[in-house]
């Protein structure tokens, strides 16, 4: 298991071990409430109309804010969300092959059938906010994917086949202060803290051709062979800052509209590698042709993110809290790395073909477009 996926683990049994003391705290609470008419239990069906001077003993600035339309109260904020999103960008690898007896030429590259439409990637958070509106926040998100494309090789005639696999894993970990406040008619939710974060980016190609050697030549089959692979990571640590706001359409049916944006400034290493082989295996004398590149810098990289879209809320009167579940246009950009690597190997015979094997892992920034579902509990 990987440290980070044991430290979300840790962190969810924290927070069902929170809920559960919080669930036997609400059974108690009114006995204690009981005793002090003044502290008795407000009626959830009520907050969207709440006002400071009647309801609760806080500063008038903050009337206005909060989760539950016009109410600031301490407690949990909870969600887990699911995101959808496409990549656009990232490493390439490839093959040309060359038929001379044929005159044809075919060629692959994974950057156009490599990872293709909306990949699934999971994100959870858990926040508590005191009375005056600060707290403290954690985060984690994940995209873990990967696509092959294959065609498989015939021993019949002038053909060829070859593999493909392309893999992307990102990550993103986030420990930061909280603070609730308003604008006008929108709550808004400011955040300041620390990120660790990963972008890792790997493809290869396995190619195998067969070409029937003109008589001239004295016949026989000419046998080609290739690999390509392309590997680019960063990972480092650095700050990340976010400003949201939600506002409520007249609270109606606990509708609300909500943005949000963050933008992170990472600081690590960048790795990229690029490694090719061309083979051929002829009656005319084999050939061997391999190459590689690498390079390595440390690494300063920008994050920036942003989501909008639309919000339902109710009051969940077992819990003394309110339901919210989410829908949100996504975009994610992540910005160059600092080092590039690339490479390429060719094997052929003259008159009768020609294998190239390219691969290249370049610093090009990457983005991720797309849309999110989500859902929590504020209580």
């Amino acid at each position: 298991m990987k440290v980070r996926h044991l430290l979300v683990a840790m962190i969810a049994w924290f927070m069902a071990t929170s809920v559960l003391f919080a669930q036997a705290d609400n059974i108690f609470r009114p006995v204690y409430l009981a005793q002090d008419p003044v502290l008795a239990p407000m009626s959830f069906e009520k907050l969207d109309n709440l006002t400071t001077a009647e309801h609760y003993p806080v500063a008038a600035s903050s009337a206005a804010c909060g989760p539950a339309c016009g109410y600031c109260r301490a407690g949990w904020r909870l969600g887990v969300e699911a995101t959808f999103l496409a990549p656009m960008g990232g490493n390439q690898a490839g093959w040309t092959f060359d038929n001379v007896t044929t005159s044809i030429t075919d060629s692959f590259s994974t950057d156009a059938h490599g990872i293709d439409g909306l990949v699934p990637a999971p994100r959870l958070w858990a926040a508590y906010v005191c009375d005056n509106g600060w707290g403290v926040q954690f985060r984690y998100w994940e995209l873990n994917t990967s696509s092959n494309y294959a065609d498989p090789y015939f021993l019949s005639g002038d053909t060829f086949g070859f593999a493909s696999g392309t893999n992307l894993e990102m990550f993103a970990l986030d420990l930061e202060l909280v603070k609730e406040f308003c604008v006008g008619d929108w709550n808004m939710v400011g955040t300041f803290g620390y990120r660790h974060a990963q972008r890792d980016t790997n493809e290869t190609i396995a190619f195998n051709g067969a070409i029937a050697r003109p008589g001239g030549l004295g016949g026989g089959t000419d046998i080609f062979a290739g690999t390509a692979s392309g590997i680019a990571v960063f990972e480092g640590d650095g700050l990340t800052f976010s400003l949201s706001g939600y506002r409520c359409a007249d609270c109606c049916c606990g509708l609300q509209w909500f943005w949000n944006a963050r933008g992170s400034v990472l600081f690590g290493d960048t790795y990229a590698g690029a490694l090719t082989h061309a083979q051929l295996i002829s009656p005319g004398g084999d050939a061997n042709n391999t190459n590689g590149g690498y390079a390595g810098d440390s690494d300063t990289i920008f994050v920036a993110e942003f989501q909008l879209g639309a919000q339902w809320s109710t009051a969940v009167k077992c819990m003394g809290g309110r339901f919210f579940a989410r829908g949100a246009f996504e975009y994610q950009h992540w910005g160059e790395m600092g080092a590039a690597a690339g490479a390429s190997s060719t094997a052929g015979e003259l008159n009768v073909g020609e294998l190239t094997m390219n691969a290249l892992a370049p610093s090009d920034s990457l983005d991720l477009v797309g849309f999110a579902i989500s859902a929590g509990i504020v209580w």
